[in-house]
């Protein structure tokens, strides 16, 4: 009896221990199980952070496209009516161009216009308010004004004072008409060939003496070249109101031979501008003078061989081969 009681006991006693081994192993498992658990909301907490924070920066992205393409539709919206303002805009002024017949904008090889205002009115081309007559641009064959009495009085002036300098200046020529450049020139060409008379005689509606604002002074000769009279009307004309017309050296902008007698009249401020500046009148003006830009086209059925320049023969523009020599003893 006592050995069963004591086996019981021993059970017991030797089952003690594992009864309080498995209370501390359930209590373990639970404490491991409570940490995984732990872990694993933790885990779940952050893939819910990624996965929320993953579609707030593809929402971004698609706002971003969105209102990139908004902008863009909006630009082009918004560029239409400029547009169509630029295009009723140039419109306006190509109509307004048809519409103005005495203007001449073209940007042809005749002229540098986007520097120079030109005008045309009753056939004549003025360029800064200054009429231009040159191998390019022409007068009508019925414009016939005569001498300009302004230029005249400028001229005598101008001798007058000359006179108080102990020299002496007097119109050689001045006005020609139409009709007389036209007969002068012809038979210069019908002579020599144009080549020849184009180096210096003008085409009819070309000549600078139908404007009427011209003068030839005391000689057409080569030999006025260097002369007291030349020097002085050289030094002096723009104080008149003259410039010297075809200067030497520009030959190839006036489309004539050096001529130290031809003056032209615009008027002091404009004569005193060109001669300070010293260009010749095309290149002060920003126009060509070459009949191949000319409208006109007259004197192309004339004689057109080929010979050698003959101004130093007394081949000038004028009437007559004049009497009045000078040389170079001064």
């Amino acid at each position: 009896m006592n050995n069963q009681t004591n086996n019981e006991n021993l059970s017991q006693g030797t089952n003690g221990q594992p009864d309080e081994y498995s209370a501390y192993r359930d209590e373990e498992y639970e404490r491991m199980r409570i940490e995984m658990e732990k872990r694993r909301a933790e885990r779940r907490a952050r893939e819910h952070r990624r996965v929320m924070k993953n579609r707030i920066i593809a929402i971004a992205i698609l706002l971003v496209i969105i209102f990139v393409i908004v902008k863009a539709c909006g630009g082009k919206s918004d560029n239409k009516p400029a547009a169509d303002s630029s295009s009723q805009t140039e419109s306006t002024k190509q109509a307004e161009a048809k519409t103005t017949t005495k203007k001449k904008t073209s940007d042809n090889s005749k002229a540098e216009e986007t520097k120079h205002k030109i005008e045309q009115s009753n056939g004549m081309t003025f360029v800064d308010g200054i009429l231009i007559v040159n191998k390019t641009y022409s007068l009508p064959s019925d414009y016939a004004p005569g001498v300009s009495t302004v230029a005249q009085k400028a001229f005598d002036d101008m001798a007058a004072a000359a006179a108080q300098d102990g020299i002496t200046l007097f119109v050689n020529s001045s006005y020609r008409s139409y009709q007389d450049q036209e007969s002068l020139y012809n038979s210069y060409a019908a002579e020599r060939g144009t080549e020849a008379a184009d180096e210096v005689s003008s085409r009819p509606g070309h000549s600078e003496h139908q404007t009427g604002l011209t003068f030839d002074v005391n000689t057409t000769e080569d030999s006025f070249a260097g002369t007291p009279e030349a020097n002085w009307l050289a030094e002096h004309c723009a104080e008149y109101g003259f410039i010297i017309r075809y200067p030497e050296g520009k030959e190839d902008k006036t489309g004539y031979v050096y001529e130290p007698w031809h003056i032209r009249y615009l008027g002091k401020e404009k004569a005193q501008a060109v001669t300070k500046s010293g260009l010749c009148l095309e290149e002060y003006l920003g126009v060509t003078s070459d009949y191949k830009y000319a409208e006109d086209q007259n004197c192309s059925s004339l004689n057109t061989s080929d010979t050698q320049s003959s101004q130093a023969d007394g081949y000038t523009d004028g009437y007559y081969q004049d009497n009045t020599n000078y040389d170079y003893q001064y």
